[in-house]
């Protein structure tokens, strides 16, 4: 989960830069510039989903393990 966390803050940190520089200094084209950052909040979500599912999936196994669940 640590992993996935800082992969995400590092993605939003490199959305919020890109942004600000297209706001200021046009580097690329506007359709460009929002099929990467549509691309950076899906890759974001599959991270962030994947790792909360095998959070998940590990406590419930945990549990499991220790007779807390049949």
């Amino acid at each position: 989960m640590k992993v996935a966390t800082i992969a995400c803050l590092i993605m939003l940190g490199l959305a919020a830069f890109l942004s600000i520089l297209q706001m200021w200094v046009p580097l690329f084209e506007w359709h460009i510039y929002l099929k990467v950052i549509a691309t950076l909040g899906l890759m974001s979500l599959v991270i962030l989903g994947v790792a909360l599912a095998r959070r998940d999936y590990l406590q419930d196994a945990k549990l499991r393990d220790d007779g807390y669940i049949d």
